[in-house]
């Protein structure tokens, strides 16, 4: 196999189509979603994209004269690692995945087939050792353990003398939906479910709420600003600064959302109680899951249960859609497990690269954050 560098973004484009191939149908994988948040968290990085090749163009494609080199190399992809670099002073050039950071983009993984994913793998890490010159540390966060692409990464780095680690990070949560909305009911506890189903008589059932899913552009431009007051109302009334807090971080969202609306995979929604905003989900679906990516409520209405209230809209409407699943993505947070969500396990992967600067480099940062979380646990018992 090939494998080939890219590092200017515009030598993508013509690798679009291919790339939405090879993620599979997953939105949090696909061109649009990291394409976009490239262009929104690109500065202070250098593209560190490998894309890999069958050795021979494809039958097809060789008979046909009129076949362009991008076309011919488009059918011959197979395989994607989307990844930048980032230097920093402790850890030096930090190989990190497109999406993350601040976006916390879940189920990031190598792009490609189950049928390629280890000749992909292997190909990649023999390329990666063959350039260790260029990076020092590998820094893959909370990738799920069904991740098989990465996992078969890191297990062929490690098979090839460089040091692998996986540090446990927070779980994924999902709920597998079953064909109607009683057969989700019964999946509850017994308490749950009387909560439920007295929260739907005396409010959802009534005239005095109604649930707002956003179909068009104008409805969009009106729940934008909904969702981020409540969401900003929010997380301020906890102590918080709130997602909307970082400006990079809400025109990411707010582009890469109208995208999505014109795709049909956006479900932005709000909730109205007597005539006022006390609610909005912001979510995503594909062919796969109905994605719960951020929310927000009024705190002043809390009594109400406006929360608990959105979330049951989401939940049925994604039940009619025939949805298998709905993500609660990740986070620990207790509520998850009380509507049936089941964890997925996420981990940290860092591998090394096998040069002896960039093994005393890693050495040194694990040594120094051992020396810190020893200082914190005496400064807690000493208090």
């Amino acid at each position: 196999m090939l494998v080939q560098l890219i590092t200017n973004f515009g030598d993508l484009q013509p690798y679009r189509q291919s790339w939405n191939r090879l993620a599979d149908d997953c939105l949090f994988r696909s061109w649009d979603w990291l394409s976009t948040w490239w262009q929104h968290y690109s500065a202070g990085k250098q593209l560190h994209v490998l894309l890999v090749f069958e050795e021979e163009p494809k039958a097809s494609c060789q008979s046909e004269r009129t076949c362009s080199s991008a076309e011919v190399d488009a059918e011959r992809l197979i395989g994607i690692l989307p990844c930048y670099l980032e230097t920093c002073f402790a850890r030096g050039r930090v190989l990190r995945l497109l999406g993350d950071g601040e976006v916390c983009t879940d189920h990031l993984d190598l792009l490609t087939s189950a049928e390629n994913c280890e000749q992909v793998a292997n190909s990649l890490a023999k390329y990666l050792i063959k350039t260790a010159d260029s990076w020092d540390t590998t820094a893959f966060t909370a990738i799920g353990t069904d991740c098989t692409g990465l996992m078969q990464l890191s297990q062929a780095l490690s098979a090839l003398n460089c040091q692998v680690s996986e540090k446990p990070n927070a779980s994924r949560w999902s709920i597998a939906l079953p064909e109607d909305w009683e057969g989700y009911l019964a999946m509850q506890s017994k308490s749950h479910r009387k909560k439920i189903r007295r929260l739907s008589r005396a409010s959802l059932e009534t005239d005095s709420t109604v649930w707002h899913l956003v179909k068009t552009l104008e409805e969009f431009e009106q729940a934008w600003p909904i969702l981020q007051d409540l969401h900003q109302r929010r997380r301020i009334s906890l102590g918080e600064p709130g997602c909307f807090a970082s400006p990079r971080w809400a025109e990411f969202h707010r582009d890469v959302a109208s995208q999505l609306l014109d795709q049909g995979q956006l479900r932005l929604s709000w909730l109205e109680f007597s005539g006022q905003p006390i609610a909005a989900e912001y979510q995503f679906a594909d062919k796969q899951a109905t994605y719960a990516y951020q929310s927000g409520f009024d705190p002043d209405q809390i009594d109400e249960q406006p929360g608990r209230l959105s979330l049951i809209c989401a939940i049925q409407h994604a039940i009619n859609e025939g949805q298998a699943s709905f993500d609660l993505m990740r986070g620990d947070e207790p509520y998850k497990a009380q509507w049936r969500a089941e964890p997925q396990a996420t981990v940290d992967i860092c591998a090394v690269a096998p040069r002896s600067a960039a093994m005393l480099r890693n050495r040194a940062v694990r040594y120094l954050q051992s020396a810190v979380r020893t200082a914190r646990q005496l400064t807690n018992m000493l208090s």
